[in-house]
């Protein structure tokens, strides 16, 4: 069995990975170790794969198990006991390239919604999300992402070494509805201050360049949408389900094949309401495989309906994933189909 290990600073290498799709293969889940690295020491080639703590949130760690097709998560309070909690399988909740699972203990304790995804052609690279929205006034969630193996760069010539890669997106957002179709029964007397909520969720697009001559990245988020617009709860329907496209700000690929950057408004985008650059968030994430075969990445957004509160939300939090395939792959997305299918060259 495949398993996934993650943790706040903590190093994600792990060996024999196997190729091919979800769900995942290989050895059976392990116990997170600690090794935490020094924030401030230089990045090189060897430095372990780490997930900083502005998008881990409150995540410590997470595996996944495809036997039992469950996830086990830690460091979110109040999900599950024992301090690692295991999720249940919800196929019906699956995005686009994302695999759901869900954790309640009883109907008047939190709700929490996670999303795991892996790679397609090597399977080197994989990502995960969580969240839950309420109740008492705090919203928990994190993300991850780790890589099987060493950073193995695209060739760099005179042809070659930029590259596209491109997929979809999935979000867990402080959005929450109170009849979430995953929530537990409680009773018709339930004072409306103890009722749980379930997360609204965010899909969308990730098209993605990396120039591995100048070691640098950028890319978007597009078509991003809320899915769950017939949930009603505490803020009712909302007025519309299409958001603002975001931007990865272009940011530098380190030595170990990872990156962190500011996510901003699409200035390009009208429903970002505005002509000027805006940062709302971070985004991160790791290069895997052969030839950089996939990349795979966490998002922290701290608005999201445009400037001015275009959809009038107030206080609104996201936590996102992408696992992307490169263009030119075995497996990749349909957007590919924009750029030149020679494998290292958009």
């Amino acid at each position: 069995m495949k398993h996934i290990v993650a943790g706040l600073m903590a190093a994600a290498l792990l060996g024999g990975c196997g190729g091919g799709s979800n769900p995942f293969e290989g050895d059976a889940p392990a116990e997170p170790t600690d090794t935490t690295t020094d924030p401030t020491a230089p990045i090189t080639a060897a430095t372990p794969v780490t997930v900083s703590a502005e998008l881990a949130g409150n995540v410590q760690a997470v595996s996944f198990d495809p036997a039992t097709q469950t996830v086990s998560i830690q460091g979110l309070g109040l999900d599950e006991v024992p301090v690692t909690a295991t999720y249940r399988r919800r196929p019906g909740l699956d995005k686009p390239g994302y695999l759901a699972f869900t954790a309640q203990d009883d109907p008047l304790d939190r709700h929490f919604t996670a999303y795991v995804a892996q790679s397609n052609n090597s399977g080197s690279v994989r990502a995960g999300t969580v969240g839950s929205p309420g109740p008492r006034n705090r919203f928990f969630g994190g993300g991850f992402f780790e890589r099987d193996g060493e950073f193995d760069a695209p060739d760099v010539t005179e042809t070659t070494g930029l590259v596209s890669y491109a997929g979809s997106y999935v979000g867990v957002t402080n959005l929450s509805s109170t009849t979430g179709g995953d929530l537990l029964d409680v009773s018709a007397e339930t004072p409306p201050e103890l009722l749980v909520s379930q997360a609204r969720t965010v899909t969308g697009q990730v098209f993605i360049n990396a120039d591995f001559a100048d070691n640098s990245v950028e890319g978007n988020i597009f078509e991003r949408r809320i899915s769950e617009t017939e949930l009603q709860g505490s803020l009712g329907a909302l007025p519309s389900q299409e958001l603002p496209s975001l931007v990865f700000v272009a940011t530098p690929i380190s030595a170990n094949g990872t990156f962190e950057g500011s996510v901003e408004y699409d200035v390009s985008d009208p429903r970002s309401n505005t002509p000027t650059s805006v940062a709302v968030g971070t985004y991160g994430g790791v290069f895997g495989g052969p030839n950089s075969d996939g990349v795979a990445g966490a998002v922290s957004l701290s608005e999201f309906d445009g400037v001015g509160d275009q959809l009038g939300l107030e206080n609104e939090t996201e936590r996102g994933i992408f696992v992307l395939d490169q263009c030119g792959q075995a497996v990749s997305s349909p957007i590919c189909a924009s750029v030149n299918p020679t494998i290292g060259t958009p």
